[in-house]
């Protein structure tokens, strides 16, 4: 994770119901100036972002400094603050936030940054984001490769043949190369968060993190177009590529769920035409077509009048929600052929940029990361903008 500082004026007008508009603009304008290195484009970029989620960031502090309030006054034991996200803290990581919490910044204490501060953003998400808990994430360097079995060809062979094992292993096994890309975003902290003593200016510290890349690291799994970003599971990785980006999949239609559609159309394409066994299949949409199109087909009224919810029958069925996936589409596989390597290397430096207003510091957020689906068909797309759903009786 790489973090700079941005030291700050004020911010005036701030409007509790500012809202990001023309989202795709802005953050490509973002991209640009980030890639073109201009300090002042960088500032004005970061302060137009800040600017409209500062009501949400303020929420996000309050919250905080209220719960640790709360824990001082009724004196919460490690087991309720545990529960609360207040983890026990590393010795290193206790003599970081003490340096900072001393210097009431983060600027003087950066080489004390332990990486375990880091890594333990990426367990938070993958514990609340089921996306992120399946797909394959590694620790990797900047630059990663990994081999991976080519579908149906042999690894292994019987008798003395040695001189063709070479031969064998080249032609079961390919290798990929892949190197890291820069997913940018920011971290405010006030003041105020540096009197709550090193636990929960960790606490607040992971939970705003979270935030910044969470939704952005499923937006790039599901939907990244390889430019400059990690290829999504909806891209062909055999079509062409247009101005270095990936295309869509082209989506096969699904208008019914029955057994024999599943079947042929679901299930059947994990087995790598019969290459690999059936061990199970996961489904990957929005919450909204959850609850349209799929919610009723999984609910089962018992003999004593009560409902029971997600019973599909299907062997080793999950259904995983994600606000990242675009309405009338829908994924499947298994999130574990999805590779996602993120840079085990993180640095905390800081910079006079920009000035923010008096008692908030804002930093800059650059974690180096990409991923790609493992291959070619290991994601299979439909269009499920017209698929039926039975109407359930009423009670």
């Amino acid at each position: 994770m790489h973090l700079q500082h941005f030291g700050g004026t004020g911010i005036q007008n701030l409007d509790d119901k500012a809202k990001i508009q023309n989202k795709d603009e802005r953050i490509k304008a973002m991209q640009e100036v980030f890639e073109s290195g201009d300090a002042h484009g960088v500032a004005e970029a970061i302060m137009n972002n800040f600017e409209s989620n500062m009501v949400h960031i303020q929420d996000m502090m309050n919250s905080v400094v209220k719960e640790a309030k709360r824990a001082d006054e009724e004196q919460w034991d490690a087991q309720v603050l545990a529960s609360r996200g207040v983890r026990v803290l590393t010795t290193e990581e206790k003599k970081f936030y003490n340096a900072a919490i001393e210097a009431n910044s983060f600027d003087e204490v950066v080489k004390l940054m332990p990486p375990t501060v880091f890594e333990r953003v990426f367990e938070d998400l993958e514990k609340e984001h089921p996306l992120l808990s399946l797909v394959n994430f590694q620790r990797t360097g900047a630059t990663t490769a990994w081999v991976l079995r080519k579908p149906g060809e042999p690894v292994a062979f019987w008798g003395d043949v040695t001189s063709a094992i070479q031969e064998m292993l080249d032609e079961g096994f390919r290798t990929i190369e892949q190197g890291m890309f820069k997913l940018s975003g920011f971290l405010v902290v006030s003041k105020a968060m540096f009197e709550l003593g090193p636990e929960w200016l960790d606490r607040y510290v992971r939970m705003f993190m979270g935030e910044v890349v969470a939704d952005e690291l499923e937006n790039a799994i599901v939907n990244g177009d390889g430019n400059k970003k990690p290829i999504g599971m909806l891209k062909d990785l055999e079509a062409d590529i247009v101005g270095g980006a990936y295309q869509n999949k082209t989506a096969t239609v699904l208008t019914e769920f029955t057994p024999k559609v599943i079947g042929e159309k679901i299930l059947a394409p994990t087995t790598k035409n019969g290459t690999r066994r059936y061990t199970g299949v996961t489904l990957i949409i929005n919450p909204l077509d959850y609850a349209l199109r799929f919610f009723a087909l999984g609910a089962k009224q018992k003999d004593d009048g009560t409902w029971t919810y997600n019973n599909f029958a299907v062997p080793g069925l999950t259904i995983v929600e994600t606000p990242a996936m675009p309405l009338g589409r829908m994924v499947s596989g298994k999130p574990k052929d999805y590779f996602m390597g993120v840079a085990a290397e993180q640095k905390l430096e800081t910079t006079d940029v920009l000035r923010m207003i008096e008692d908030q510091r804002l930093y800059l957020i650059r974690q180096l990361a990409n991923g790609r689906p493992l291959d070619a068909d290991s994601f299979e797309v439909f269009d499920i903008s017209n698929l039926g759903v039975e109407e359930v009786p009423a009670v």
